[in-house]
């Protein structure tokens, strides 16, 4: 090769090379562009996840604020695991932001939900001291093991004035 060629090949990789750079630079500020874009988009999605779920958790408040306070009752007894007094179901209703301030008497109609739930077997009493009730949700499974029970147990009929087992 001639001292020319070579320098002809030197100045064709000099232009190639420049070209190549300014593509890399332009290459480079579109990057930098799309990564700017990125972030803002994933900023605004979480932004809108986030104003969803604040969404979905005013569904759920306002859905228990229009719960009637026997489902509420209902709801809160099957929460919990231990037996609750009325003026503790009272507390955790309030909690929910169930407005009592509309009964007169807010404890009675508390009593008087506990007792219907008491009468429809929704809800057993649990003796407390000082004469105190409690009350707790029955299970599907208490339900199901005291129906067993009670037709195991032997029932008692009478003939001619006698008692008989069976």
């Amino acid at each position: 090769m001639t001292t020319a060629n070579y320098r002809r090949a030197l100045f064709e990789a000099d232009q190639d090379l420049a070209r190549c750079l300014v593509q890399r630079q332009k290459i480079d500020h579109k990057v930098a562009r799309l990564q700017a874009v990125i972030t803002q988009l994933q900023d605004l999605c979480a932004e809108m996840d986030h104003k969803n779920f604040q969404r979905r958790v005013e569904r759920v408040v306002k859905a228990d604020l229009k719960m009637g306070i026997t489902e509420l009752a209902r709801v809160i007894l099957k929460e919990m695991s231990l037996p609750m007094t009325a003026s503790d179901l009272k507390e955790k209703m309030e909690a929910r932001k169930l407005d009592v301030s509309r009964y007169a008497n807010p404890l009675a109609v508390i009593h008087t939900v506990l007792k219907r739930l008491v009468q429809s077997g929704e809800v057993k009493v649990v003796p407390r001291k000082q004469g105190k009730k409690a009350y707790q949700w029955v299970s599907t499974t208490d339900k199901l093991l005291s129906e067993l029970r009670q037709s195991s147990q032997p029932t008692a009929q009478h003939r001619n004035g006698l008692k008989e087992l069976k």
